[in-house]
């Protein structure tokens, strides 16, 4: 695996929300975006299909989940937590589930409660 280092970089304001734009229209990061142009430029070989993700795949598995947690069992929904193939929020679904789904006005009530406890 290689090592990431971290480097600052000063770029024109007005080319910074379109690079960020553009990167996100491709489901990547500015720093991976940057680095494979940099890539290119350098003629340095392109990381391996292993190190890039396949977010239609990562979706699609999502989905899946998604689509069968009520018939999951405990050991399956802790399995999944442990899949480190997984991504991040596959393995968190349902995770966070109310026991009933709050009403507005117990959002509400929620939301005062934490503004009195924040700012008194």
């Amino acid at each position: 695996m290689q090592t990431k280092t971290k480097l600052t970089v000063t770029i024109d304001s007005e080319v910074l929300p379109r690079a960020k734009e553009y990167a996100r229209a491709r489901g990547v990061s500015l720093s991976s975006l940057i680095e494979d142009a940099l890539r290119g430029a350098l003629g340095v070989d392109e990381p391996t299909s292993a190190d890039r993700v396949d977010w239609e795949a990562a979706a699609a598995r999502t989905a899946a989940i998604a689509a069968g947690l009520d018939e999951e069992t405990p050991e399956e929904r802790w399995a999944r937590l442990n899949d480190k193939t997984l991504p991040i929020g596959a393995r968190l679904l349902g995770q966070a589930k109310p026991e009933k789904p709050l009403t507005d006005e117990e959002l509400d009530d929620l939301r005062y409660e934490h503004l009195q406890e924040k700012y008194g």
